[in-house]
């Protein structure tokens, strides 16, 4: 008898789910670019794109069989620089492998010998920045297939099993292809994908072995969200993906990876290698989504593309290459970094001299807070005023999270002790405030509330708050289902590093969290009825619930956690029961 009121209970359930589900619009994200690509080389304007031509006709009349797209991607050239030369002091979008090759200018100024990553990567300068993003120094044969397409062009097994010759992935051959194939996508650019990420012998990520006794069994061939400033870190973070998706063997660890690549990446306009590393194609976005840090990774994994073409004597058959350009180019491709010499920068970075905090606001001396800039934090100020406004002077900056508004550079006319809050960093990597530190600014701008002694969490240690609670033992961090980025900013003094469950980064602030979400490559994020890490607390997830609780789905880790709203360990039906009166506005999940 209970039995069947508990199959009927469900039903009934399953059947609200039905009716909500139907009323559940898939919102697409807009972005003010508009972008489009042409075949036809002969109308590339050499005006805005100098020399993109000339390269363009001279490579096809060596190859006549290959193809050429031009993605106008409507971008600024400066404006792409800008964004992606972000991340100083805690995690660059780029980063270079330091070694006699790529040293002096090509490390940046501003985070100079500060080791990244496992220890031997260095931020990249600006010099380096622009000379790996500027298309023209790579528009020739050794270069070029960076370029290249990677839907699926018929891939023969014989060729792969060539590339795989001498590898740990050798004897994998046909699961790559049957993968790619299924996936619509290039076989020889996933071969020179993995070789990319584990070398030709494999790591410790692609052997089952586990590390220091934990994962055994897991492998995880593509690197996912192996992330972190410490080879322990970076290990153990990637098995745990591993661990979450049933990677249980290197066939399913190439399958799974494949799967995400062709739906994260190739299938949403990041079509070729160049813009997995860079995202400038703007259907999913722009700037956020990239595949890695490592600045050379495009054209190393191109590389290994030609030398295969090469080898099977395909290099004069038919490619199609996707070329972006931007607007306001240099007259000349950019120069290429001076191993012997030192990085500069023409971007206006400035380091935030405050005790603790400094208001962000929409206008010069607006009324509303977008915002806030913290102790030593560094942000790309993009306009210098030249006049004051109600006794100062107020500049646009933009956060490495792309966050922009305006900000008091100094404090007011009328204040007693002077205090400059935007402090140019000059080429040695220091800061010259230009003017008294001394004191403390009270007119409105420095929010200091310490009372005498330091109260601000300047240790970054993370601080529970309303919507957000830490769990330090487990590792794991808390969120009601409105959460979004900027709640796990504020817990942690305004910086901390946000990334998904890919290991891929956020567009800003606004974005929603979502359970799995990883916070300073240490702490999970588990968002109350997020059952499935889709940043939503709605219907699906209390059918999953209700599936889980007839042994009918695999509900496990942070995502049960996730669904325990009754603060259990378990998700119930009755769970499944507040998550549907949350998403119709009648019940409200707290912490």
């Amino acid at each position: 008898m209970y039995k069947m009121q508990k199959i009927i209970s469900i039903v009934l359930i399953l059947t609200i789910i039905t009716s909500i589900l139907l009323s559940i619009i898939n919102q697409n994200k807009s972005y003010a670019v508009t972008q489009s690509t042409s075949t036809d080389i002969n109308s590339i304007d050499d005006s805005k794109y100098p020399g993109i031509k000339e390269r363009i006709k001279l490579l096809k009349s060596k190859y006549p069989n290959w193809n050429f797209k031009i993605l106008y991607t409507g971008l600024d050239w400066n404006d792409v620089i800008s964004n992606e030369y972000v991340g100083h002091g805690r995690s660059p979008k780029n980063l270079v492998y330091k070694n006699d090759s790529y040293k002096g200018a090509w490390i940046c100024s501003i985070c100079g010998d500060k080791a990244y990553d496992n220890g031997n990567w260095r931020c990249v300068s600006e010099q380096g920045l622009k000379y790996m993003m500027d298309p023209r120094n790579s528009l020739n044969a050794s270069d070029i297939f960076q370029f290249e397409e990677l839907t699926n062009s018929g891939s023969d097994i014989n060729v792969v099993k060539e590339m795989v010759k001498g590898t740990f992935l050798a004897g994998y051959e046909q699961g790559i292809v049957d993968a790619a194939n299924k996936n619509n996508v290039n076989a020889y650019y996933i071969v020179a994908r993995i070789i990319q990420e584990q070398g030709k012998t494999g790591t410790v990520l692609t052997k089952g072995e586990g590390y220091k006794g934990q994962y055994v069994g897991y492998y995880n061939v593509f690197n996912r969200g192996a992330s972190g400033n410490s080879t322990e870190e970076i290990l153990l973070n990637g098995l745990a993906i591993a661990k979450k998706y049933g990677w249980t063997s290197l066939e399913k660890s190439i399958d799974g990876g494949i799967s995400f690549l062709a739906n994260n990446y190739i299938h949403k306009g990041q079509n070729n290698l160049y813009l997995q590393k860079f995202d400038v194609e703007a259907t999913n976005g722009l700037y956020s989504n990239q595949y890695m840090q490592n600045i050379l990774a495009a054209q190393s994994e191109g590389t290994t593309l030609r030398n295969t073409y090469i080898n099977i004597n395909s290099m004069s058959s038919s490619h199609t290459f996707i070329i972006p350009v931007y607007e306001n180019m240099p007259s000349d491709a950019c120069s290429r970094p001076d191993t012997n010499g030192s990085s500069s920068s023409d971007i206006d970075v400035v380091r935030v001299n405050v005790d603790e905090t400094l208001r962000i606001r929409n206008n010069p001396n607006g009324t509303e807070t977008v915002g806030w800039l913290y102790k030593n934090e560094i942000v790309t100020r993009l306009e210098k005023a030249t006049s004051k406004v109600n006794g100062t002077y107020w500049d646009k900056i933009r956060k490495s999270n792309g966050v922009i508004g305006y900000v008091a550079r100094e404090t007011y006319e009328n204040e007693k002790q002077y205090k400059l809050y935007l402090v140019p960093i000059n080429e040695n990597n220091n800061s010259g405030d230009n003017g008294n530190n001394n004191g403390n600014n009270n007119g409105g701008n420095n929010d200091n509330n310490n009372n005498g002694g330091n109260s601000g969490n300047t240790t970054n240690e993370g601080k529970d708050t309303a919507k957000v609670k830490f769990d330090r033992t487990n590792n794991i961090i808390t969120v009601v289902p409105n959460a979004i980025a900027n709640d796990i900013l504020e817990a942690f003094g305004g910086t901390a590093k946000i990334t998904k469950v890919d290991g891929s980064f956020l567009n800003g602030p606004s974005d929603s969290m979502a359970t799995g979400f990883i916070v300073e490559d240490k702490y999970t994020v588990v968002k109350k009825g997020d059952c499935n890490g889709d940043g939503n607390t709605n219907a699906l997830d209390a059918a999953i619930i209700l599936r889980y609780n007839v042994n009918q789905y695999n509900l496990k880790d942070c995502y049960l956690k996730a669904g325990a709203i009754s603060d259990s360990n378990n998700a119930t039906a009755l769970d499944a029961a507040k998550i549907l009166r949350y998403s119709v506005g009648q019940y409200n999940i707290e912490l």
